[in-house]
């Protein structure tokens, strides 16, 4: 009977996210161009627009045209939550191995947060590129409202992480696992870059690598299950594609 209950609650949870992703597609309007000084002071207004995204969440979940994504994705998730992520955790053993990808996971995610300050700095600097400057503080603010959201999920959720004791991946358990705080951030980071230089491939292909390999090493250091992988890869595609776009 215990079961029973399991399974429904866990898509619960995915269902819960599904409508807290669309306001990213409505949320924040930042400006592109202008002065560095400029786009610090839009900081205010961005943060209005994503509260109030945030309230019109539910309407914006039931949209036909968000339907046409949320949907593909909520059956993958929901299959990797019931048949899939416990198996796949419990694959990893190697506590060394675990380290070793905590270790990857964060330097990569320091990487992203560095090469997007270093974009704004360098282009802030003598106005060489306000385009550059743009890019690189829209991806900090993309990273920040991915993980904004990402805070809130996690606290609405209470999933199991991997690595508790004969965790179970359990909604409203204890814990934070899901969604994965470092998908959303890398992919919203990698997203802006992509939308930003659309004709750099090599620029577009190596962020997209580097955020993949951060969220598989969350995965591989038992950090979080595959579920929470795409489901914070997906919330941080959405934010930083939309940031950038705006």
């Amino acid at each position: 009977m215990e079961l029973l209950f399991r399974k429904p609650r866990r898509i619960f949870g995915l269902l819960l996210l599904l409508a807290l992703c669309p306001p990213v597609a409505t949320a924040v309007e930042p400006q592109q161009g202008g002065s560095c000084g400029e786009v610090l002071r839009q900081i205010p207004h961005d943060l209005s627009q994503l509260g109030r995204g945030l309230i019109r969440a539910p309407r914006n979940a039931i949209r036909p045209s968000n339907l046409k994504w949320e949907l593909p994705i909520a059956a993958a998730a929901t299959i990797l939550i019931t048949s899939a992520d416990t198996s796949a955790s419990r694959r990893i053993q190697s506590l060394p191995f675990q380290q070793d990808a905590i270790r990857g996971s964060n330097i990569g995610v320091g990487m992203e947060l560095s090469t997007a300050g270093l974009m704004y700095a360098i282009g802030c600097s003598g106005h060489r590129s306000p385009s550059a400057a743009s890019a690189g503080f829209t991806a900090l603010e993309a990273m920040g409202a991915a993980n904004l959201i990402n805070l809130g999920v996690k606290a609405a959720t209470n999933r199991q992480y991997p690595y508790q004791k004969n965790s179970r991946g359990e909604f409203w358990e204890g814990g934070k696992s899901f969604p994965s705080g470092h998908a959303a951030a890398s992919f919203a980071f990698a997203a802006v870059l992509a939308h930003r230089y659309p004709h750099k491939r090599w620029l577009k292909w190596s962020a997209y690598g580097l955020a993949t390999g951060v969220s598989l090493s969350r995965l591989a250091g038992k950090r979080h299950f595959p579920s929470d992988m795409l489901i914070g890869a997906t919330l941080g595609y959405i934010t930083g594609t939309y940031l950038a776009d705006h």
